[in-house]
């Protein structure tokens, strides 16, 4: 029996899909150089909130060509109307400490909202930014002032409540089981615990975010709050625009155990790039490799003096322009070993909906003996 067409299955309600018009809980994390326009496109069509990665707003113009197939894949969401803005399921994510460093930057980013009219926008790392001095106002409130939701990304109850106080539409708890940068594990918390705490706070809708590949996970995230940011899922979709060296170890045997949140990249690439990633967000969920095995847990003292003294850094970059995934990090989150293969993304939040929904029917089922 053929697939429906995603306007006839089920709408799901929760105070998510309800703020942001989408007809599932759940969106495709932003993920830096992974998250495009086609992966968000497919993510949209399927029911979902599909995001963007504007990454560090670096490079404006790429950002746009993104933008562009993602409603050149999205017209018929939108009745086909080419230029109308008002019904777009545009969602763009930006990284807080970089987007927002500079005047420049704030012109970018005002630039995209009022030419492009997102319905929503996030931002981590943090999430707020205030313009410079003598600018007034925020990321938060000049996202609302185009009509934009504002999504926090948050790795801490502290910063749940600052974002509650700040006006935020909705906020994702991102666990230290998540992939890719995040809190240092010895200052963040799990998905669960954060986003139950979180929940408890406010109204708001509220996503957990880390180690979430699949259905059961999704319906497990019901269980405390109103949805999931899927990364690591949707980076091993064809659409995804990864290093494809890199994206081919998400399906081979891994498992939890083969993930660690670890400093021990950033440390070195902060050494070989111009944006580097501050304290307390220079740490990745990546899977172990050699580096890791090396270095993880020992000081930074150590790894300074090696990169100092040694040409450590000239061979690391040399792995890197390669994509050698022995040595440079395979961002991931611990969900990695429910990954079999790459797919569409389409039809991978098609199944996430289903096993969702065997999920909550079987516990529907269930009888208890009072």
């Amino acid at each position: 029996m053929s697939t429906p067409p995603t306007s006839q299955r089920r709408a799901w309600k929760t105070p998510f899909t309800e703020a942001l018009r989408c007809r599932l809980p759940l969106l495709s994390a932003p993920m830096a150089g992974v998250a495009g326009g086609l992966l968000a496109a497919e993510v949209t069509r399927a029911g979902g909130l599909g995001m963007i990665a504007a990454g560090h707003l670096r490079d404006v113009v790429g950002l746009e060509g993104q933008i562009e197939i993602f409603e050149e894949n999205t017209k018929s969401t939108r009745g086909g109307r080419e230029g109308d803005r008002s019904s777009s399921d545009l969602a763009i994510g930006f990284i807080g400490f970089s987007s927002l460093a500079s005047p420049s930057g704030w012109e970018d980013y005002e630039y995209i909202l009022r030419r492009y009219r997102p319905k929503a926008v996030q931002f981590f790392a943090p999430f707020l930014a205030c313009r410079p001095s003598g600018g007034g106002g925020d990321n938060v409130g000049l996202a609302h002032e185009y009509g934009a939701k504002f999504i926090a990304q948050v790795g801490s109850v502290a910063d749940a409540r600052l974002a509650i106080r700040h006006g935020v539409d909705v906020i994702v708890c991102q666990g230290r089981e998540a992939g890719g940068h995040g809190l240092r594990r010895e200052l963040g918390n799990s998905a669960m615990s954060l986003a139950s705490q979180t929940k408890r706070m406010t109204d708001l809708p509220v996503l957990a975010s880390g180690g979430i590949a699949n259905g059961r996970h999704l319906a497990s995230a019901l269980c405390y709050c109103d949805g999931a940011s899927i990364g690591t899922r949707y980076w091993a979709c064809r659409e995804s625009i990864g290093d494809r060296l890199l994206q081919r170890r998400l399906t081979e045997a891994n498992a939890c155990d083969d993930v660690l949140r670890t400093t021990v990249f950033d440390q070195i690439q902060n050494e070989l790039t111009t944006v580097r990633w501050p304290h307390p967000y220079d740490s990745v969920g990546a899977l172990r490799n050699r580096t890791t095995e090396e270095w993880d847990g020992r000081s930074s003292d150590e790894l300074r003096r090696a990169m100092d003294e040694t040409d450590l850094l000239e061979r690391y970059g040399g792995f890197r322009d390669i994509s050698d995934a022995d040595v440079v990090p395979v961002l991931a989150g611990e969900g990695v070993g429910e990954i079999y293969d790459i797919e569409g993304a389409y039809e991978v939040t098609l199944r996430i909906e289903e096993e969702a929904m065997d999920a909550i029917n079987r516990l529907r089922s269930m009888h208890f003996n009072l």
